[in-house]
């Protein structure tokens, strides 16, 4: 195998014997925790075992993190680069660089047998039954089997790496606006209004990417007074928005600006600009009139503002805000967050959930000022039971009625499959197979039917988890996990 570095006894850092002709010698300074390490960087195949039929017992995931320092491994220097940790009570694992300060690992132990897999190319080979793997850990062809095992990888404030245990399941890209309403203020008489932004951020993994924005005017209302600028075309990024008058009686105007991004659901801002006329009694004006909360339960939503203003001259004194609430409970919803009596001024909702349970609320929030016709907020409030909080738009599958997602994230550290039932039900699995704790496959199995198929000893399930006639191996349903969802929602939970 040309131009490893050598692996060292976990235990004391010296060389080990190795049937690698030519393998540099990696002394003691190059590894931390217990684990011994290779350069991937350069070379095209690794030393698999080469066992036919599997070793007597499958090394896993090691006990014990390991601390690892990229700095001094030169393949991980630059992005791409890869490198090969050994821990003492564990098999071998390969760490990648991503970016700067991004990692991951994957475990190289092949799931069928457990053999060590070879790394080839752009990806990795089983020398045992020649399963071939991706560089993303993907199973692509050979053996039938699943992917490779990912690894956790965390990076430290002093530039070292944890590695071990089960990689986190990535969350769902989400694009996530600081607020869905702004409020521009101007006078007949008087200058524009000055500007307002809406930052765009992503609250999770992966990339918001192919930003870009839209904009439209009311029905029937006047068009070219408001302009939206976006400075980025991925997340983070802020949207500018400038409101400008003109011609423009008075009155209250509202437009729509779209957030899109590509493969999510777009979001919308809502725009008002109110135009006093200094002749006009005073008018309360809301920015907002419904506004939508969510959390689980046992922990608070965050909290959402509406601005309450005045679209006439004068001044509207006296502000006050009293809640009713719909069926379920009441008393949830703390509205004593007006921060003026007098307009213009802004309220805060905020959601107390702590002794609520799982399910849909609403209530109707009175804005009312002294002389003038109050206003109302719609408020609902969606509270899901803790657990894996799942976007069902992330996986596409979930949009027709008997689709299957696997890998939508991880509940009592396995992976979780997901399938859609009915228009507004849905069903998840453990993704381990009750015959032998092998992780299943989502895939249609050779055109059989099933919806899950053990790679181990095939055994076959439809999309409610139970087993096919057709399985070559009996076993019980696969494991059933509680799902909370509200019909309409665009997350459900899992746990």
């Amino acid at each position: 195998m040309p131009n490893l570095e050598s692996r060292a006894d976990a235990r004391d850092g010296t060389p080990a014997p190795s049937s690698c002709t030519g393998c540099a010698h990696f002394d003691r300074r190059g590894f931390l925790s217990a684990a011994s390490l290779m350069s991937l960087g350069a070379f095209m195949a690794a030393c698999g075992d080469g066992t036919i039929g599997g070793p007597t017992e499958s090394p896993g995931i090691a006990l014990t993190p390991l601390r690892v320092d990229p700095r001094l491994l030169p393949s991980l220097s630059g992005i791409g680069g890869r490198a090969m940790v050994t821990p003492v009570d564990g098999a071998p694992m390969v760490i990648e660089r991503l970016s700067a300060t991004q990692f991951r690992a994957f475990l190289l132990a092949c799931p069928h047998k457990g053999t060590t897999v070879d790394v080839v190319g752009d990806g990795f080979l089983c020398p045992n039954h020649a399963a071939r793997f991706s560089r993303d850990g993907i199973w692509l062809s050979g053996q039938e089997t699943t992917d490779l095992v990912p690894v956790g990888v965390a990076m430290q404030a002093d530039g070292t790496l944890i590695v071990g245990g089960l990689a986190a399941a990535p969350r769902p890209a989400t694009l996530v606006l600081t607020t869905k309403a702004v409020a521009f203020v101007g006078s007949t008489t008087g200058a524009d209004p000055a500007p307002q932004s809406v930052a765009l951020t992503n609250s999770g993994d992966g990339t918001v990417a192919g930003l870009s924005v839209s904009l439209a005017y009311g029905v029937n209302q006047p068009a070219g007074w408001l302009t939206v600028q976006l400075n980025a075309v991925s997340a983070p990024a802020v949207v500018t928005l400038t409101a400008k008058r003109g011609a423009i009686a008075a009155g209250t105007y509202a437009a729509t600006v779209t957030v899109s991004a590509t493969g999510l659901d777009s979001q919308q801002v809502i725009a008002t600009l109110i135009v006093q006329d200094p002749n006009s009694p005073q008018s309360l004006q809301l920015s907002s009139t419904a506004v939508s909360l969510s959390a689980v339960t046992g922990a608070s939503p965050a909290t959402q503002t509406v601005q309450v203003l005045n679209s006439g001259s004068g001044t509207i004194v006296g502000l006050a805000a009293v809640a009713t609430y719909g069926a379920g409970a009441t008393g949830w919803l703390s509205t004593s967050s007006l921060n003026a009596t007098t307009a213009p001024a802004v309220l805060t909702l905020r959601a107390i959930t702590t002794a609520l349970a799982a399910g849909t609320y609403t209530a109707t929030v009175q804005v009312s000022g002294t002389g003038v016709t109050s206003r109302t907020v719609a408020v609902t409030l969606v509270v899901g039971t803790p657990g894996l909080a799942v976007t069902i738009a992330s996986f596409p599958s979930l949009a027709n009625i008997g689709g299957v997602a696997g890998s939508v994230g991880m509940v009592n550290g396995g992976p979780v499959a997901l399938a859609r039932a009915s228009a507004t039900t849905f069903l998840a699995f453990s993704m381990r197979c009750t015959h032998a704790g092998t992780t299943v496959n989502t895939e249609n199995f050779r055109n059989s039917g099933s919806a899950f198929h053990c790679p181990n000893h095939g055994a076959l399930f439809d999309s409610a988890g139970v087993v096919l006639p057709s399985s070559p191996i009996r076993t019980t349903p696969l494991t059933q996990l509680k799902v909370t969802y509200t019909p309409g929602a665009a997350v459900l939970y899992i746990g």
